[in-house]
């Protein structure tokens, strides 16, 4: 399956959600985190139910302090 985050092609061996995604791309701490699939804001609490498809645009996207 391949899916594309952040606009970059990435392969994935087995079906996964997107807490499980976060978690194999190095992103324990989901504070401040916001994740669109196929330009749709997917809410933190479904995380763990939504399941990745193959040819998903993932955006994911990270907070920052300043001005």
């Amino acid at each position: 399956m391949t899916v594309f985050i952040n606009k970059k092609e990435t392969p994935l061996s087995a079906e996964m959600n997107i807490s499980a995604l976060l978690q194999g791309n190095g992103i324990e701490n989901t504070k401040g985190i916001a994740v669109a699939i196929n330009d749709q804001v997917i809410s933190k609490n479904n995380w763990s139910n939504y399941l990745l498809k193959d040819q998903d645009k993932i955006t994911i996207i990270t907070a920052t302090a300043g001005g």
